[in-house]
């Protein structure tokens, strides 16, 4: 772990976690099926580290991120977060706890309520919580303003009135007023423009190290998940299936479904591309209503053996390293050698 020491205690432990969602089709028969969104996910994530979580559309990154902040209930598992079990909370409790763990959404745009002037929309959690009031309130809000790059003169106006970059600063700065533990980034940046990209990702890096902030990075683009986690998570079908710093992972990824994943990133150095993993992802993603038996990557995997089709691997670290992989064949690091 690149920032962190190991024996230190972990500031979120997700034990267990599932979020299945039952589901009945057709006019007549009323077929009953359930649809396992979030299927036992365990990670940790430390005190001023980045822990990405990545995988295709679908893959429940977004729903586990929803689940930790309790937007949506879990259907079972454990959320420690800072020696509490958030699920045991009540509404009430919940809703303190909440000033030490906050959100940013996907959609710039959408996560904004268009009515209401920006001063109004950063004020908001600090007026809910009673931590700021009148000219305190105010002044707190310029400074959030500030700190995320934007003059407190623009606090009368409306979200209509800024960019996407711009509308997405607001939202990290509402994110920021209660100074907050943990931040959960739900693809942050994947509305924005490339350019706009990286500028929210320096901010993001420059206020973990100011204000001593966690994250949980949700993406599903590699390069901006690489280039801001410490640690990566990669799901599939709503498991993890390999957890790794990112260096490792993307050197020496142990799964062929990451292996996928990095062969289809696009490499504009010819040079750079040799010696890149030949693993190619084929096939649909399977139905989350109706996984495969045994490994859920099976089915789309080049090495699946009868073994993989019957027995599901666990997540485990097989070289006492911190890397996770769950697959019966792990990659060794010839065979999956990718350039970052």
């Amino acid at each position: 772990m690149s920032k962190l020491a190991k024996s230190e205690k972990a500031l979120l432990e997700v034990k267990g976690l599932s979020k299945h969602y039952d589901l009945t089709r057709g006019l007549f028969t009323k077929e009953k099926s359930v649809l396992r969104a979030v299927d036992d996910v365990s990670f940790s994530v430390y005190r001023g580290e980045t822990f990405g979580i990545v995988g295709e559309s679908g893959c429940g990154k977004s729903t586990t991120g929803n689940a930790i902040l309790r937007l949506i209930e879990a259907s079972k598992g454990e959320i420690w977060f800072d020696g509490e079990d958030l699920r045991r909370l009540s509404p009430e409790q919940m809703r303190m706890k909440r000033r030490d763990i906050q959100m940013i959404f996907q959609d710039p745009f959408s996560s904004l309520n268009p009515r209401m002037r920006v001063a109004d929309i950063i004020a908001e959690p600090l007026h809910a919580h009673k931590v700021a009031e009148g000219g305190d309130l105010k002044r707190r809000v310029a400074e959030l303003m500030e700190i995320v790059g934007l003059s407190p003169t623009f606090a009368a106006r409306y979200p209509h009135e800024f960019s996407g970059g711009q509308r997405q600063r607001i939202g990290i700065a509402r994110a920021l007023a209660l100074q907050p533990k943990l931040i959960v980034c739900d693809e942050a940046v994947s509305a924005l423009d490339v350019s706009i990209q990286a500028q929210v990702l320096n901010l993001l890096m420059d206020l973990q190290r100011e204000f001593n902030l966690t994250y949980i990075f949700i993406g599903h683009g590699l390069p901006a998940v690489k280039y801001i986690s410490d640690r990566i998570a990669v799901m599939y079908l709503g498991k993890i299936v390999e957890i790794a710093d990112k260096n490792t992972l993307f050197k020496q990824p142990r799964h062929p479904y990451t292996a996928g994943l990095l062969a289809s990133v696009p490499i504009s150095d010819p040079s750079m591309r040799e010696g890149r993993s030949r693993i190619v992802l084929e096939g649909d993603l399977p139905s989350p209503t109706n996984p495969p038996e045994g490994c859920k990557f099976h089915t789309r995997c080049p090495f699946a053996t009868e073994r993989c089709m019957t027995e599901e691997p666990p997540l485990a670290d097989m070289s006492a390293d911190g890397h996770l992989a769950a697959c019966h064949y792990p990659l060794n690091a010839r065979e999956s050698s990718v350039s970052a």
